[in-house]
């Protein structure tokens, strides 16, 4: 049988979905008609570190309306098929706009074992996989996650940077590497400050972060 009829009987019973919507879209289309206009928009905040260390973050959605269906579906709802999408939107945004940065190492934030087990994938890890790819970048578990911490969206923005000390331990396969941080949301920055301590702690060069949406504080999930 040739390729494209497998390509064929694949769309037949697993039909490709708009990431934003959920609807069945044909096989070639990234949204739907009605989901063409969200569009990525690279975004740069910076994040406070220890020793007054100021860490670039780059996001590409606001976590809100249509996006935020997306990521609840991608996190709770088991479609990694989002995360596929967000992944490569977060690659081709990096290489059109940070081209003059350099990386040998793409990674995520990690969970516990437990949460994995629970959810199936860690979707971090996920979109940092889909990014390297992209990228032409390896992807390495630099980090991993030592402590179960309380959930960050029920925090104010001091109680999650302190929520997640001593959650996090990097690696030595982090020392020397210009290392891409991925999370999948952003609100105060925390959970990626911490990790990225961490492996500064363990002797890495340079951490750029990304994240595929960034939330409001006050609402939203970090």
């Amino acid at each position: 049988m040739k390729t494209h009829d497998l390509s064929g009987l694949a769309d037949i019973f697993f039909p490709p979905r708009c990431p934003f919507c959920g609807e069945v879209i044909r096989h070639g289309e990234q949204t739907c008609s009605d989901c063409t206009n969200v569009q990525p928009i690279l975004h740069r905040k910076e994040l406070f570190c220890a020793d007054e260390l100021t860490l670039p973050c780059y996001t590409i959605y606001p976590y809100k309306d249509k996006v935020r269906d997306a990521m609840l579906r991608f996190k709770f709802g088991d479609e990694p098929s989002v995360g596929v999408f967000l992944g490569n939107q977060l690659a081709i945004l990096l290489k059109e706009s940070c081209a003059d940065f350099a990386f040998d190492c793409v990674t995520a934030v990690p969970m516990t074992r437990w949460h994995r087990m629970r959810r199936g994938y860690n979707q971090s890890e996920l979109l940092a996989k889909t990014a390297a790819q992209k990228l032409e970048v390896p992807y390495g578990r630099l980090l991993r996650k030592i402590r179960r911490n309380r959930v960050q969206h029920l925090l104010s923005a001091e109680e999650r940077y302190e929520n997640v000390q001593g959650a996090y331990a990097a690696l030595p396969n982090a020392a020397g590497k210009r290392i891409l941080l991925v999370d999948d949301i952003v609100t105060t920055g925390a959970t990626l400050s911490v990790c990225a301590e961490e492996l500064f702690r363990m002797g890495a060069e340079q951490v750029i972060c990304v994240a595929a949406a960034e939330a409001q504080p006050a609402t939203d999930k970090d």
